[in-house]
């Protein structure tokens, strides 16, 4: 039996609250529960007051057996922000914009080098994803292609990151595409002449999709994650995806985070469940429950609002 836990940003304190709810308790090893195993789905860093505390927390829980964690896109833009290439230029530019998005984590571990590094080397150790006996696990998306390629390089070893920032693969092989999906999700071109402008500002041509659902019967507003007026009611294009495959009705339920929904949690098909419930702009810090069933439930779902209810 697992609890899956979205993405914390920070937030201990709302993480400590609805381990509480579901009924674990701390101890000398850290938070417990005596029948259930929590999963992090990652995302535990940047953007909230309680960075190192939130570490600590879902360090000391998985070292001691009682929960597993996979690799958020948040932890791996940290270890590529702090790690250099051969030319002795940083994987991550260290420019206004990326610093900004890392800041917070910056600003709490000032004086805490050592206790840093030793964080950045335990991101290392994080899979990728999780394929348990009855369920999946994993940050952004699942895609059985990319799980194949990936094959047992299921961590970012310092090796490996290397090698995916490398000239060879960085944007452009199947393997780092492989990797950055499950991590960042998948995107799409948005039809010719159209464009959105994302939470930092930034216009782009390209948006995430819900990678889950079946695009060959879908208006754009249902396959996209953010609407654009223009393309409401148009059905989409599945001549220009990149990919047409999605996570079919009858493979195990999967769980994943990343995604900044919004109102109360709810499945997103019988076997597909967002845990992500933007804690990190004031909105849930969320859980599902999950005992052992094939068809997950809405009310399965648990969680604490940003003032700790």
């Amino acid at each position: 039996m697992y609890d899956i836990i979205g993405d914390i940003h920070g937030h201990a304190g709302q993480l400590e609250k609805l381990l509480r709810k579901m009924g674990y308790e701390k101890n000398g090893n850290g938070y417990s529960h005596p029948e259930r195993t929590a999963v992090f789905v990652g995302d535990f860093i940047d953007r909230g007051p309680q960075i190192r505390e939130t570490l600590k927390i879902v360090r000391d829980m998985t070292e001691h057996g009682n929960a597993m964690a996979v690799m958020g896109n948040h932890e791996y833009n940290a270890l590529c922000y702090h790690t250099k290439n051969e030319k002795g230029e940083y994987l991550r530019k260290q420019n206004e914009n990326n610093t900004n998005q890392h800041s917070a984590t910056l600003k709490q571990f000032e004086g805490h080098d050592a206790e840093w590094i030793n964080y950045l080397e335990w991101f290392h150790t994080l899979p990728l994803f999780l394929d348990l006996n009855e369920i999946r696990i994993v940050h952004a998306c699942w895609d059985n292609d990319n799980i194949e390629i990936l094959g047992n390089r299921n961590t970012i070893s310092p090796d490996f990151l290397q090698e995916l920032n490398s000239e060879k693969h960085y944007k452009s092989s199947s393997l780092f595409c492989a990797a950055d999906e499950c991590l960042k999700g998948r995107e799409e071109k948005i039809p010719e002449g159209y464009k959105f402008t994302d939470k930092h500002g930034k216009e782009r041509g390209e948006m995430r999709v819900r990678w889950y659902l079946d695009p060959s019967d879908l208006n754009y507003e249902d396959f996209y994650m953010v609407k654009i007026a223009e393309l409401s009611g148009m059905k989409v294009d599945t001549e220009k995806l990149k990919k047409k495959s999605y996570y079919q009705e009858t493979e195990k339920p999967v769980f994943c985070g990343h995604y900044w929904f919004e109102g109360d949690p709810k499945t997103e098909k019988k076997n597909v469940a967002c845990v992500d419930y933007s804690i990190g702009t004031g909105g849930k810090l969320a859980a599902y429950r999950w005992s052992g069933e094939k068809d997950l439930t809405d009310e399965n779902f648990v969680w604490v609002n940003a003032n700790g209810d």
